[in-house]
């Protein structure tokens, strides 16, 4: 059976791509105290599991791109998927922490071929608001995965071993390659032969750098996710060390706050469905973003900090970053059509560096005895993708 773009199916497969690095990083969170202890290991190679996926996450966009430019989408994303499943088979079976550090490295390097190509594939078979919509449609299913990971590699302790997550993931993979090679076509229209030549490589890439469209949106959206990545890792500083919510109320919240993305994402698709201009859906999206994050901040500043006063405008902000995403992606890509593959990387590897960049200003600056910390990060990002977004349409006119 081939997948038809524009399915409910085929959204479903892009999804599911686009939702091979949260599945991978959530579910794996519970497991990191069992691993220290079965591998002898300390708290902190434990948590270069973590690391060391999301940096090989990051860096193989930056290859993956050109390389489905030249060979197709369709060969690239089963090397991906097929160095995904090998890498977390290997995980399952590592014999000490160092062996499972490298494994995770090459998992997150094959996460990296879902999102990147998802973009692409997306660039390549839709225009305009139908790409809006397509965009939207798959960050819902993707929304999904944040949800119920941690359940999952709960679960999975429950009835076995950390061994198993990952045994589990690379089942995943495994069903994703054969999903791909059964029921995919090739999305590319045309390949450039001359992709991965350098002086086209390097020329590429600098033509995505200088190009003010694609960059400018690039960065937005960098700066909306660092935005979101605050809160994913200033929140059980903030909400369990601070707070003293238990571990099962800050499932629910964080459940909630990902239900914001999906509203936001799935109100982007109804209305890009009926050809709403995407420039009101983002600079609306920023705004209220921006508004709610300086809203926590005057909250956390005031002393009247409580569940009950936070957990409606996380709601709001992570709503906001649902909504603007899927339309700020599509104007990145929309500018540069002839190189989706290399403008989808660099989109991408944008986004992991800011993401890496807020969740590095949180940790390093918490002070373990105030909340401040998350609501001003989460601020400075927000105001930073909205100066940006205005920057753009400013020269623009």
């Amino acid at each position: 059976m081939r997948f038809k773009p524009g399915t409910v199916s085929f959204t479903i497969l892009l999804g599911m791509l686009a939702a091979l690095p949260p599945l991978s990083i959530d579910m794996g969170l519970p497991a990191l105290p069992k691993i220290t202890t079965s591998l002898n290991a300390s708290h902190t190679a434990a948590g270069l599991t973590l690391s060391l996926f999301m940096f090989g996450y990051a860096i193989a966009q930056i290859a993956f791109g050109p390389l489905s430019d030249r060979y197709g989408r369709k060969p690239i994303l089963l090397i991906g998927c097929g160095l995904f499943t090998f890498a977390n088979a290997a995980c399952a079976l590592a014999p000490s922490i160092n062996f499972l550090i490298v494994g995770r490295f090459f998992a997150g390097a094959g996460a990296g071929a879902g999102m990147v190509l998802m973009l692409a594939v997306v660039r390549d078979l839709f225009e305009g608001a139908r790409a809006r919509t397509q965009l939207s449609y798959v960050n819902v299913v993707m929304t999904i995965a944040p949800m119920i990971a941690p359940s999952i590699g709960g679960g999975m302790l429950e009835i076995s071993n950390w061994r198993a997550i990952y045994g589990l993931l690379a089942t995943g993979g495994l069903i994703l390659v054969l999903t791909i090679a059964l029921g995919m076509n090739e999305s590319i229209k045309n390949q450039d032969i001359n992709a991965l030549k350098r002086d086209r490589l390097i020329g590429n890439y600098l033509h995505i750098l200088s190009d003010r469209g694609c960059i400018g949106y690039a960065l937005v959206n960098a700066f909306s996710y660092g935005c979101m990545f605050s809160y994913v890792a200033g929140s059980p500083l903030v909400l369990i060390n601070i707070l003293g919510i238990s571990n099962a109320t800050f499932g629910l919240i964080f459940a909630l706050t990902a239900v914001g993305i999906m509203a936001g994402s799935f109100l982007s698709g109804r209305l890009n469905a009926r050809s709403l201009p995407s420039t009101r859906l983002i600079s609306f999206g920023l705004v209220l973003s921006a508004t709610s994050a300086i809203v926590l901040v005057v909250v956390s500043a005031n002393g009247v900090t409580q569940v009950l006063t936070l957990l409606p405008l996380l709601i709001i902000n992570t709503f906001c970053y649902g909504l603007v995403t899927p339309n700020i992606i599509h104007n990145a890509l929309q500018s540069v059509p002839e190189m989706a593959g290399s403008a989808s990387a660099t989109i991408g590897f944008l986004r992991m560096l800011s993401g890496t960049l807020a969740s590095s200003l949180v940790a390093f600056l918490f002070d373990g005895h105030t909340v401040n910390i998350m609501p001003e990060i989460m601020c400075f990002f927000a105001i930073a993708s909205l100066i940006t977004y205005s920057q753009l349409q400013f020269h623009k006119y």
